[in-house]
C-alpha cells in the first residue's frame, strides 16, 4: 500500500531520493529557496512542489495532502557548533518553532501517522529538541531518536546528524547496527577533475603555502581517506566547511557533483544548466545523506 509523504525543508530532494525506489507518493515538497526547488523540480518532475515560507505556512497546507508521513530538515545554523548556538532565540528556529504550534493543535485525527526529523548534532538537548520530544509524546506519538553517521554506513565521509522518528503505530524494532567496511573514496571521485578538467577548483599555490597545514586534504588512493563534513559554505570558507583532494602537485576541493555523489544521490541527478560553482555548493552542502535517510526510515513499519 503506497505511503504519501510530505517533504518539509525540501532542499535538493534528498528525501525524494532516499524513496525514489520505494512505494511511497511525495504529495507535495515545500521550500523557500527558489535555487533549491529548481533543481528538486529538474530531477524530480513528478512531485507537486511549493515555494512556501514555513514560518507562515497554514495548518490546512499541512493536512490537505493527507500525508501519512512528514519530513522535516529544519534550519541547523541555531544549533551548530561553528555558530552562536542561539537555539530558539535564533531567528532561523522560527519556522520549527511554527511547525511546532501547528502540531499542537491539529486535531488528532488530522495528524500524521509517522513523522521524522534530521538535524546536525547540537540539536540534542536545545530547548527546541525538548518542546518537540515533550509535544510528540504528549500527542501519542512513540518516539526513537540516534545520532547516525554515513560512515557507518560504509561511505567514506563524515556527516553525523540527529534523526527523531515518530509515529502513532508501533515502531518496527530495532536492528542491532553490522559493522560495514569502507568504500574508497577513489569511487566517489570524477577523474576527468585529477587531470585539472575544471581550472576553478583548483587552490592557488599562495592559499597553500599559507593556510595548507590547516585544510585536510586527502590523497584520493587512501583506503583511508574520509572526508570531513562539508557544509553550505564550502567555497567561501576554507576551513571547517569541507575536504580537499590532492592531485599531483596541486590541491583541489571537491566538485558539487562528487559532493551529490558522496550523500548517494542517483547518478542521474543534475543541477540545473547555468547554475554557478559556488550556488551549486551551497545546496549541495545542505542536503541530506539518502543512505542515512533509508536507515532511518526503517524505523516504520512500512519500510
Amino acid at each position: 500500500m503506497t505511503l504519501r509523504a510530505l517533504e518539509l525543508f525540501s532542499g535538493i530532494g534528498g528525501f525524494a531520493a532516499a524513496v525514489a525506489e520505494l512505494d511511497v507518493r511525495v504529495m507535495g515538497a515545500l521550500d523557500q529557496d527558489p535555487a533549491a526547488l529548481e533543481s528538486y523540480r529538474l530531477n524530480f518532475p513528478d512531485h507537486p512542489t511549493r515555494r512556501v515560507d514555513l514560518e507562515r505556512v497554514s495548518a490546512w497546507e499541512l493536512i490537505a495532502p493527507a500525508a501519512e508521513l512528514w519530513w522535516l530538515s529544519p534550519p541547523c545554523q541555531p544549533y551548530c557548533e561553528r555558530g552562536a548556538r542561539r537555539d530558539l532565540d535564533d531567528h532561523r528556529a522560527g519556522s520549527i518553532m511554527h511547525l511546532m504550534e501547528l502540531l499542537s493543535r491539529i486535531p488528532g485525527a488530522a495528524l500524521p501517522r509517522h513523522l521524522a526529523l534530521e538535524n546536525v548534532v547540537g540539536f540534542v538537548g536545545s530547548q527546541a529538541h525538548g518542546r518537540l520530544v515533550e509535544l510528540l509524546a504528549g500527542r501519542g506519538y512513540q518516539l526513537r531518536e540516534r545520532l547516525l553517521c554515513p560512515t557507518q554506513l560504509g561511505i567514506p565521509s563524515r556527516r553525523p546528524r540527529f534523526y527523531l522518528t515518530a509515529s502513532l503505530s508501533p515502531l518496527a524494532p530495532e536492528k542491532p547496527a553490522s559493522p560495514r567496511s569502507l568504500s574508497p573514496l577513489a569511487e566517489y571521485l570524477d577523474p576527468m577533475l585529477t587531470e585539472g578538467a575544471l581550472e576553478e577548483l583548483f587552490l592557488p599555490d599562495e592559499i597553500i603555502s599559507r593556510f595548507g597545514a590547516a585544510l585536510p586534504i586527502l590523497e584520493p588512493d587512501d583506503p583511508l581517506s574520509v572526508t570531513t563534513c562539508f557544509t553550505s559554505g564550502y567555497g567561501r570558507s576554507l576551513t571547517n566547511a569541507g575536504s580537499y583532494l590532492r592531485c599531483g602537485s596541486r590541491v583541489r576541493r571537491f566538485s558539487p557533483e562528487e559532493i551529490i555523489r558522496l550523500l548517494h544521490f542517483s547518478p542521474a541527478f543534475r543541477f540545473p544548466p547555468g547554475m554557478t560553482l559556488r550556488r551549486r555548493w551551497g545546496l549541495a552542502g545542505n542536503s541530506l545523506s539518502v543512505v542515512a535517510v533509508r536507515e532511518v526510515l526503517a524505523a516504520f513499519p512500512e519500510f
